[in-house]
Parts: C-alpha cells; sequence; structure tokens
C-alpha cells in the first residue's frame, strides 16, 4: 500500500519493553483489536476527466469526502447526522492524517482505486465539539464473538467451512465497537483430546457456565454466542435464522432471534455479511446510546478505592481508568498500601460517568456522607 502521508515509527524502547513483557508473562488467546475508529480501508473512487493527474487528484478527494461522512456517521448518533459540518477542501484535508492507495487501475482519462484514508483524531474531536454534537468515543475492551454455522452434517465453529465465521472476519463488523472473533485453538497434540469448551455443539447451547468460561479465557467480560441457521427458499432465495446469545454490559443485550432474507439468486456468503453489517450496526447503535457524551460538561469528582489486592488492584484499577472514556485523566491525592484517593476530571453527567466506568469493570458507589467522596472499586472484588 503507497501511504501519501509518512507514519509514525515505534520507538526500539518500546520494542524492547514488549519482548520484555512477552517473556514475562505466559502467552494466552488474544482478540484482536478492532481497527482505528478513526481509520477506513475499501474506499472506492471512480473519477473519469480529460487529464488522469486531474482524475487521480478528484478521485483522492472524493475518497477522503466518503470517509469523513463513515467518520461523522460512526462517532456521532444518528439524530445530529443533518447537523455534520460541510467542510471546505482545504478543511478537510487539513482533517486527514493520511491516505492510502490500496489497489489502482488507470487508463489515460480514467482512474479507478481502493483507498484507506485516517484522520487526526484530536482534530475531529475539535470539530466536533466545534459544532456542538455530541459523540461517542472507541470501547477499547473488544466484544469475543463466537459464530457457529449450523450445516446438515451439525454444528461447526473453528473446524471445517464456516461461512457465517467467514463473513465476521472479512471486515463487515466495523464501528467503535470492537467485535472480535477468537483466533482458532491450535491443534491437539497426539494422543490429546479437543479442548471441550470450544467444541461447536458445547458453543451453541450457550450455557452460561459456557459464556463464562469464554469470559475469562479471552479476558472481557462480553461474549456473544450467534448461531447462523441457512434456509433455501423458493424463487432462489435465501433465509438466515439467527439465534444469539450474550454476556456482558454489550453483548447481554443482543440476546435473542433474528431473521435476514436474502434477495433472489444471492449468494450465501453476502447474505451473511449483511447480517454481520446490520448486527455490528445495531450494536454500535447502542453503545452510542448509552456513551455519547456531552464535552462542555466537565466536573471533579473525589474518590476512595480500596486497593484489598494492594499492587495488583492499583494496576488494574488504572488500566480500566484509562478506558473510560468519560474519566479524560486524574490526579493521585494520596496513596497507600490499602487505599487510593484521586481526583478524578470527568465529563457527562454522574450516572452515565457510572455506566461507563461499569462497562469497563468498575465500580462507582455514592458517599456514604454527604459531601463525602465516592468510592470506586474493581466490579467484584480484586
Amino acid at each position: 500500500m503507497l501511504l501519501l502521508r509518512p507514519n509514525l515509527i515505534k520507538s526500539t524502547w518500546f520494542a524492547a519493553f514488549a519482548l520484555l513483557l512477552a517473556a514475562i508473562w505466559p502467552a494466552r488467546p488474544v482478540l484482536a483489536q478492532a481497527a482505528d475508529p478513526f481509520a477506513f480501508s475499501g474506499i472506492m473512487v471512480d473519477v473519469s476527466s480529460t487529464d488522469l493527474a486531474q482524475a487521480r487528484d478528484q478521485a483522492l478527494l472524493d475518497g477522503q469526502r466518503q470517509a469523513y461522512q463513515q467518520l461523522m456517521q460512526r462517532l456521532a448518533a444518528p439524530a445530529d447526522w443533518p447537523r455534520i459540518p460541510h467542510l471546505s477542501d482545504q478543511d478537510l484535508q487539513d482533517l486527514v492524517l493520511d491516505v492510502g492507495i490500496d489497489q489502482e487501475k488507470h487508463s489515460t482519462v480514467r482512474y479507478l482505486a481502493s483507498l484507506s484514508v485516517r484522520f487526526k483524531p484530536e482534530a475531529v474531536r475539535r470539530l466536533l465539539r466545534a459544532a456542538g454534537i455530541a459523540y461517542a468515543e472507541w470501547r477499547g475492551r473488544p466484544v469475543a464473538v463466537l459464530p457457529v454455522y449450523m450445516a446438515d452434517s451439525g454444528p461447526v465453529l473453528f473446524d471445517g467451512a464456516n461461512p457465517w465465521r467467514d463473513a465476521w472476519q472479512s471486515g463487515a463488523a466495523q464501528g467503535i465497537v470492537p467485535l472480535a472473533v477468537p483466533p482458532a485453538p491450535p491443534a491437539p497434540a497426539a494422543g490429546q483430546a479437543p479442548d471441550p469448551l470450544l467444541g461447536p455443539g458445547t458453543v451453541a447451547l450457550a450455557a452460561p457456565e459456557t459464556l463464562a468460561a469464554l469470559g475469562q479465557r479471552y479476558d472481557t467480560p462480553d461474549v456473544l454466542i450467534a448461531v447462523a441457521t441457512p434456509h433455501p427458499q423458493e424463487g432462489n432465495t435465501l433465509r438466515v435464522d439467527l439465534q444469539l446469545v450474550g454476556m456482558g454490559p454489550v453483548a447481554g443485550p443482543q440476546s435473542g432471534t433474528s431473521s435476514v432474507q436474502g434477495q433472489v439468486n444471492e449468494p450465501l456468503a453476502a447474505v451473511m455479511r449483511r447480517a454481520v453489517t446490520q448486527l455490528a450496526a445495531r450494536i454500535n447503535d447502542a453503545w452510542k446510546a448509552g456513551n455519547t457524551l456531552q464535552y462542555g460538561q466537565s466536573s471533579d469528582m473525589a474518590v476512595e478505592v480500596p486497593l484489598n489486592g494492594g499492587l495488583a488492584d492499583w494496576t488494574a484499577l488504572r488500566q480500566r481508568l484509562v478506558r473510560a472514556t468519560a474519566v479524560r485523566g486524574y490526579d493521585i491525592v494520596s496513596l497507600s498500601r490499602g487505599k487510593a484517593a484521586l481526583l478524578l476530571h470527568v465529563v457527562g453527567d454522574q450516572n452515565q460517568l457510572a455506566q461507563i466506568l461499569a462497562q469497563n469493570g468498575l465500580t462507582l458507589s455514592a458517599p456514604a456522607t454527604p459531601g463525602g467522596p465516592w468510592t470506586l472499586q474493581l466490579a467484584g472484588g480484586s
């Protein structure tokens, strides 16, 4: 891919630190993080002109405008889409970090390409705040999606052809909520039985204890088991029935059944990709409804943090605070082995703050006495 603006290069000390961490902590299944919410790929452009250079320049600008519209719709609530700022060509290009040309074809008068566009996060935030548009930011912790395909021979998850899993891995699930399919487990060694937790029949049953075990394995509070069953219909059409069972603040509310009707002669892969797109949009809209912050409403909040687990609790709490988008920063007032006192710099109202903290594994409790500090702790103890 050709990048039209340079990328930042990671420093060598960071790479060395990563190697040190890898040596200290044993490997475990890791969910792939979603793409940067300020980045887009697969932007298709097709421009004809009397001059190839002019066609190329116009195509690159068109691609940036397409990506800009997608970005605004990704971050802002649908009710605010009519108020999305209209930018001049120069203002738009000032908002863009870089443009990548993934594929291109051209003749003497026509230019076709697939582009990738990345935006400057802080510049985008300033633009939205100046326009008075509330927006939601990326949820850092991924939702583990286990896509089970009901084939004629039985349920399929990792072993065998699974077009439902392929649809999830195609990039159709894009947004500010990371929806990640776990990697296939390694093949068992000779004489060893397959992992019983990841058997397609076990996963398809979606028992509560299975969901809890999957959440522990992939280190996420949100697990979504999605079972897809295709049904051929008259007139060369397909219907795909979905059964969803979720655990956690994001995946749990998605539990239920639904169907996606294919069009005449529409391939199974296309129907399933559309099903993934619709489900991802529903999850992202639900996330934005509860996490669209009014950044003009800011305040400071004094909290006490019990550290029953000592340093381990303090480390875990700091990591979760960083993920909570309503917390813009904090000051350490005091710190001891059993307790910390913090001053949080937050945006939004207290109900919204408590909800966002809960989604990141933290519990916020009201003061025991009027005027006293709030209590912030890890959900479920250390």
